[in-house]
Order: C-alpha cells, then structure tokens, then sequence
C-alpha cells in the first residue's frame, strides 16, 4: 500500500478524514498558556488522573493539578524543566523529577503542589510498586538500577546493578520480582533482595554475584516467556511494540497491527490496522498507544484516531476523530478525553457523543461510583440496578 509519510506543525497542515464510525466530541477546556518560543519547540509534558484532579506537567516548566469538576488550577508548582515523564502516584502525593542543581526526583504534595521530599536518584524509568511505604522500581542512580526505597525514610534498602535493563518494566509477583539485565535477559530476585534460582543454564554476573537468567522478549499476563522466533513466526516487529497485560490477555500494539494473546500464547487477534483503518495520509509520529483495556474490547490511539475495538466479535465499536488536536498524550476519564496537543502544546478536555450502549455503561458506572463513595446511606436498588447495566454491557 502506497503512504504519505508527513509531520504535524502547528497551523501548517489540517486534514478530514471521513469515517461512518466516526463520532463527535467538543472541547469543553482549553489551558491557554503561555509559552516562551524555545519552550514549544517540541513536545515535552505529560498528563495524570488522580480523583477529581488532573495532573499537568507542561512545557513552560510547570506542574499543574486542575480541578476536573469546576476545570480550576488548584495548584502549581515550577518545576524547573519539562518532560515525557511519567508522574506516578503514591497516597496523597505523586513522584516527578525536579530540575534544582542535582537533578533529581521529588515528593510531591497532591492538594499544594508543594516538595515534601527530595528522593536520592536522576530518574524513576518505570512504573513503581509499592508495599507499605517500600517503593520498588527501576531508576538512574549513577546508572541504571533496580531499588527497594523507603518513602518514610528516604534511603535506599537494597539497589542492584541493571544498567540498561533499568529501562524495560519489571513483572511484580506477590512473593517475587523478574526484571531485565539488559540483552533480554531476566532474573529473579525477592523482595528482600536476595536473588532466586532459575531453571536456566545461562547466567550472568550483578554486583560481582553470579545469577541465574533466561532469556526472551517479555513475559505474557499468565507468565509465558515470548521469545524472538514467536514474534518472527506471528510477523509482529517487537521493537516497535507497546505491551499491556490484563487479567486474561496480553495486548501488542506496532506500528501496523494490534495483536492480542490470550493463555497459554493463543492468539486471539492479528488485527491489520492499515487494513481496518486505511488512511491515504500516513503519519509517522502519530500518538499510538493503548489507552484502557476490558476483557472483550480494547481503546486505542492510532493514526490521531481513539477507537474502540470488540476484540471478540472483531467488529469496530467507535472511532473519534482527534486529528484537529494531533495528540501527544491523552488519557481517559469515562466520557471525557484528557488531551495534550502537539499543535500548540495545551491542554485541551474533550466531551464526545457516545453511542448509546456506551452511554448507558458510562452512566452506570459513574452513578455506582457515586453511591459507593457517598457518605450517606447507599440505595441498594440503584446499585444493583448499576451492575445489571454493567453486565448487560459486558455481554453484548
């Protein structure tokens, strides 16, 4: 098939593409900041959902957390630098570098903005796990590093020596860890940090200690290991690859396929998406990730569009149009997409028009939220009557 490869530049390029799947959204919220020319130059910010707030690191060296409800700032803090990082969570607070003389990480307060602590490291480079107040993670810390790290006490317990594997997420089992020694090679370790026998005749060295290691690509949501002759047989190109895993299936999303395995590496999907979503105009830098994931439908970003796939009945759910706003990075609170433009590096909100299956379901959801979190006494019948809506959902 023949492509147009292009890049989007603010204001310079702006094309329609017509689709009977394609539905409406409106933008509610604009950020509207201002930004220095050298500070939009390239899209550096990323994006959080936390309860009722939306955290906002932009690219004019700030961090926002806005109010989703009343679209107010509740706090801002100058961070001193911009980023694609991501922020992750932890209680009441979130983790985010900060530019001071160090360079380093820093304990955010989730309601002021403000630093409670400055943690030891350069870099957080994966998401997080915690255990009471022990956060383990992969980090830079004078090269690259899996840590256990107390929060309370901010010290490191145990730090183990990754280098480049620091960069590729670690599996957290409830009694075990499996991380990456660079060169696709994996071991296992406790969470005391004490490493773990593998049945493996291939082993490497860590700290001047001799581990145990196997060799593949990733590990599947049931703990089947991938390897690069799987991935060669199924014409799925890794390296372009994004993973997620769910309770009962691993998602796989390249360049130009979505490929879904459920137990035991059987696949359930090899959706050709050039094919599903043909476009004469093909852009190369175009935001492609996957957004959420249900046990038979998956949401995802492709070719500026966020489509809903039924991966059971391999039928097309809903696709929105989000090339107007080119996103660098978007997130998903029930009906409203949380979006960073590359056009003009803002944050924009957007309310699109579900179908009603989609309506209902939403509704539901948020009318069970509601009760559940409300602190007078819940009405029984109206969250049954949610969970039947749900159901009904699930299964059609």
């Amino acid at each position: 098939m023949f492509r147009k490869y292009i890049s989007f530049y603010p204001l310079k390029y702006c094309f329609l593409l017509v689709s009977l799947t394609v539905f409406a959204q409106t933008a509610f919220y604009k950020s509207n900041l201002v930004f220095k020319d050298f500070q939009a130059q390239e899209p550096s910010s990323s994006l959080l959902i936390s309860g009722n707030k939306i955290l906002f690191s932009a690219s004019n060296h700030k961090m926002y957390a806005i109010n989703k409800d009343q679209l107010t700032t509740v706090c801002e803090a100058n961070i001193g630098w911009k980023s694609n990082s991501a922020l992750y969570l932890y209680k009441d607070t979130f983790l985010y570098g900060n530019d001071d003389k160090n360079g380093t990480v820093a304990q955010y307060d989730l309601n002021t903005c403000k630093i409670i602590k400055k943690l030891p490291f350069e870099s957080i480079n994966s998401e997080p796990h915690f255990v009471n107040n022990i956060m383990y993670s992969t980090i830079l810390y004078d090269g690259g590093k899996l840590v256990a790290y107390n929060l309370n006490e901010n010290k490191i317990i145990w730090q183990k020596n990754t280098g480049f594997g620091a960069d590729v997420q670690p599996i957290y089992f409830k009694n075990k860890i499996i991380a990456n020694a660079e060169n696709d090679n994996w071991f296992e370790i406790d969470y005391n940090g004490n490493f773990l026998k593998a049945k493996s005749k291939s082993y490497i060295y860590i700290d001047s200690t001799k581990i145990d290691v196997k060799n593949y690509q990733f590990l599947t949501h049931d703990g089947k290991e991938i390897s690069p002759k799987f991935l060669k047989k199924n014409k799925v190109a890794y390296s372009e690859c994004q993973v997620k895993r769910s309770d009962n299936h691993t998602f796989l999303l390249s360049e130009n396929q979505l490929f879904i395995l459920g137990n035991n590496r059987k696949k359930i999907l090899q959706l050709d998406l050039e094919a599903e979503f043909p476009t004469d105009i093909f852009t190369y830098d175009a935001y492609r990730t996957i957004i959420e994931t249900q046990p038979e439908n998956v949401w995802f970003c492709y070719q500026n569009y966020l489509i809903h796939y039924d991966f059971k009945n391999k039928k097309v759910l809903r696709k929105v149009d989000l090339t107007q706003w080119n996103p660098h990075q978007l997130v998903m609170d029930q009906r409203i997409i949380w979006l960073i433009s590359k056009n003009d590096r803002q944050l924009y909100a957007l309310d699109f028009e579900p179908n009603q299956q989609t309506a209902d379901y939403i509704k539901a959801k948020a009318d069970m939220e509601r009760e559940i979190n409300n602190p007078k006494p819940p009405d029984k019948k109206k969250i049954e009557a949610a969970k039947v809506a749900q159901e009904k959902y699930k299964n059609n």
